[in-house]
């Protein structure tokens, strides 16, 4: 697939695969993780008016209009090819390279202040961290950012193979869901141990679906996909396996 190289949620949206019959997987999924975004961000972000949640501070207003609107870009960038219209999703793609690199930057602004918040108990959800939880959440945020980075990254040298470009591409927003998927299970007000099960079950599935896709698809696991799912899971379970150390205790700390 040719596009430039600026155009990030456009590389999801590739012209598709000659497979039986045309995927709808990749529309499906848009929908899916921008519906995701919405709901795990409605009492706090989009809807904040309406509920009695306590202030936050300006990047995190930031955070949440960037983010969301990384996956409306990915949403309408797959509609626009599955309706052919390429010369408009490649044009559209210049805008969500400059979404992809603030997301980033961003995000990164929010891990850091995460620490001190908790310190403060000023969050925008009310639960309580214990000090693990806390560590292995920015651990695995920092994580997280990783892979989208390198994934979206990889995927723009790939721009021209819409088979590679748009399963990794998938991957990257998968990656950076984790705080809205958090703040759905808070909404199920769960025990702190079964939510965070349960967000890390749902956060593992969901890179699990482009396997199925694959199989489902093409009989076998695209390489992309398997290096981009296996690169996932080594990243988020060593970040975890770091949050518990004394480097990585000593990173939280520093943030405080």
């Amino acid at each position: 697939m040719s596009v430039p190289v600026a155009s990030a949620p456009a590389a999801v949206l590739g012209s598709g695969e000659r497979t039986r019959g045309r995927s709808k997987y990749f529309l499906v999924v848009a929908l899916v993780l921008l519906a995701l975004v919405f709901t795990g961000f409605s009492r706090t972000f989009f809807a904040r008016p309406f509920f009695d949640v306590p202030p936050i501070p300006w990047y995190l207003f930031v955070h949440g209009f960037v983010l969301s609107t990384w996956f409306v870009l990915l949403v309408a960038q797959t509609v626009l090819v599955a309706a052919h219209r390429t010369d408009l999703h490649r044009r559209l793609g210049v805008l969500g390279g400059i979404v992809a690199v603030a997301l980033v930057g961003i995000s990164l602004v929010a891990v850091r202040g995460f620490p001190a918040h908790v310190q403060a108990s000023v969050l925008s959800i009310d639960v309580e961290f214990p000090i693990d939880v806390m560590r292995n959440i920015v651990w695995t945020d920092l994580a997280s950012l990783l892979i989208f980075s390198t994934f979206v990254g990889t995927a723009l040298s790939w721009r021209r193979r819409s088979d590679v470009h748009k399963r990794l591409m998938v991957l990257a927003s998968m990656a950076i869901l984790g705080p809205a998927v958090a703040r759905i299970v808070s909404l199920l007000a769960p025990p702190l141990a079964l939510g965070i099960v349960i967000q890390t079950v749902g956060l593992v599935g969901l890179p699990l679906t482009v396997v199925l896709h694959d199989l489902l698809a093409t009989r076998r696991v695209h390489w992309a996909t398997a290096v981009g799912v296996t690169a996932t899971f080594v990243a988020i379970f060593g970040a975890i396996a770091i949050a518990n150390t004394g480097l990585g205790a000593a990173l939280v700390a520093a943030l405080e």
